[in-house]
């Protein structure tokens, strides 16, 4: 997850799976903000980086728990400052 700045797109997203739990594009957009136009590129990407999976129903889950992007926000966002 180090690749995955805490102001990206891709971030936001993942963050948002992880505690809301599978979801469509549409469903993301509209609860986040972030564009449609947005949100399904940051979605190929961490599928291509294996951190969500898509579902039959054609949603995305999220591979990483809430817990350790916390974690690893704390340990590489927060501790550094």
């Amino acid at each position: 997850m180090k690749e995955l700045s805490p102001k990206s797109s891709q971030f936001k997203v993942l963050i948002y799976l992880a505690f809301e739990g599978p979801s469509s594009p549409t469903q993301i957009a509209e609860d986040t903000g972030i564009s449609p136009g947005t949100v399904r590129p940051a979605l190929r990407a961490l599928f291509s980086k294996k951190y969500v999976t898509q579902e039959r129903d054609r949603s995305y889950k999220s591979k990483v728990p809430f817990t350790d992007i916390v974690s690893d926000l704390f340990t590489n966002v927060i501790r550094r400052d």
